[in-house]
C-alpha cells in the first residue's frame, strides 16, 4: 500500500461531500466548483483525480505529501507521468501550431469543391457546417483532419490533437495524434443559453446533429460532446462533464451491441440521461440524418 487512504484525505479536505461505491467525492479546492463534486478518490485503486482539470490532483497531492511526508510516498500513490507527459500539448507554442494547422486544413477544404461534394454526399454536411466545426483536409498527406477540442463550459477552445481519416472517410487507416491526451471532446462550445448535454458516439454523428439542430434553430440550447477515442472510453470520460450546467441529458449512441452495452452502463450510473434511439433501423445519427431527415426535406 502506498499510504494514501481515506483518513489522510479527510484530514486534508474534511469529510467527503458524498460517496458512490468506492468513490469519495469533494469540492476541488482549486476549482471551487459549485457542484462540489469535481474531486474524487477511488479507495479501491488509491487514485485521487480532479475531473475538471488534470493538473489539479498532482498539485493537491504534493501539498498532502508535504504534510504527510513521513507516512506516504508521493511517487508510489500517484502516477504523475500521466500529467507530465501531456504538458507539451498545452503550451502556447503547441496550441499555436495546432491552430495554424487547423486553419490551413479548414481553408483547404473550403476551397475544394470536389472534397466538399464528397463530404456532402457521404455525410450530408454543408460548407457552413465545415466552416463552423473546423473539419479540414490535408492534401499533401492525403487525409481528413478532425480536431479534438477539449471539453469545457468556459471560454476555452484548447485543441488536444486531431483524428486523421483516409480520403474515403473509412475507419481503415484511422489514427489519432500520437501521444495526445484523450477525454471528452466538444463539437460546439457551451453558451449561456445551453440547456442540454448531447453525447454522441463519434465526430460525424456530432457534426450531423450540429447541422440538424442548426437547421431547426435549436443549436444554441445544446452542447454536443463525444469521446475522443471511441465509445469504450465514454463511461470513463463522461464524468468530466459538469452536470450542474445542464437541465437535460441526451445519449446518442450507435444502435449496435457495443453502443447498447455502453448506453446501459451510463444510464445505470447516470440515470439523468435519456437514450435517443433510432426506431427506423438506422445505426447512428449520421445515417439517420442522411436517410430519414435530409432525403425527405
Amino acid at each position: 500500500m502506498n499510504g494514501l487512504n481515506l483518513n489522510v484525505l479527510k484530514n486534508y479536505f474534511g469529510e467527503p461531500e458524498s460517496q458512490s461505491g468506492d468513490e469519495y467525492i469533494w469540492q476541488c479546492p482549486l476549482c471551487k466548483d459549485t457542484g462540489r463534486d469535481n474531486l474524487k478518490f477511488n479507495a479501491a485503486k488509491g487514485v485521487l483525480w480532479c475531473f475538471a482539470d488534470e493538473s489539479h490532483a498532482p498539485k493537491l497531492l504534493k501539498e498532502i505529501f508535504k504534510s504527510n511526508k513521513n507516512k506516504i510516498s508521493l511517487k508510489s500513490f500517484y502516477n504523475l507521468e500521466n500529467t507530465d507527459r501531456y504538458k507539451r500539448f498545452f503550451t502556447v507554442q503547441k496550441q499555436v501550431e495546432f491552430r495554424t494547422y487547423l486553419q490551413d486544413c479548414n481553408d483547404a477544404l473550403q476551397k475544394s469543391i470536389t472534397r466538399l461534394r464528397f463530404l456532402n454526399k457521404k455525410r450530408g454536411l454543408t460548407m457552413e457546417t465545415v466552416t463552423a466545426v473546423k473539419i479540414g483536409i490535408d492534401e499533401y498527406k492525403k487525409r481528413w483532419v478532425i480536431p479534438t477540442f477539449q471539453y469545457s463550459t468556459e471560454k476555452s477552445n484548447i485543441i488536444l490533437g486531431f483524428e486523421y481519416r483516409p480520403l474515403n472517410l473509412g475507419k481503415d487507416g484511422l489514427r489519432r495524434e500520437k501521444g495526445a491526451p484523450t477525454g471528452l471532446a466538444m463539437i460546439n462550445s457551451y453558451k449561456p443559453t445551453t440547456e442540454a448535454l448531447a453525447v454522441v458516439e463519434g465526430y460525424f454523428d456530432g457534426y450531423a446533429l450540429y447541422q440538424y439542430l442548426q437547421e431547426k434553430r435549436q443549436l444554441e440550447y445544446y452542447h454536443i460532446v463525444t469521446p475522443s477515442n471511441g465509445v469504450q472510453s465514454l463511461l470513463k470520460y463522461i464524468s468530466q462533464a459538469d452536470f450542474t450546467k445542464y437541465k437535460k441529458f441526451f445519449l446518442y449512441l450507435d444502435n449496435d451491441e457495443e453502443g447498447n452495452k455502453v448506453a446501459s452502463k451510463i444510464i445505470e450510473k447516470y440515470p439523468v440521461f435519456k437514450r435517443v434511439k433510432m426506431t427506423c433501423g438506422c445505426k447512428d445519427f449520421n445515417e439517420h440524418y442522411l436517410k430519414c431527415i435530409k432525403s425527405h426535406s
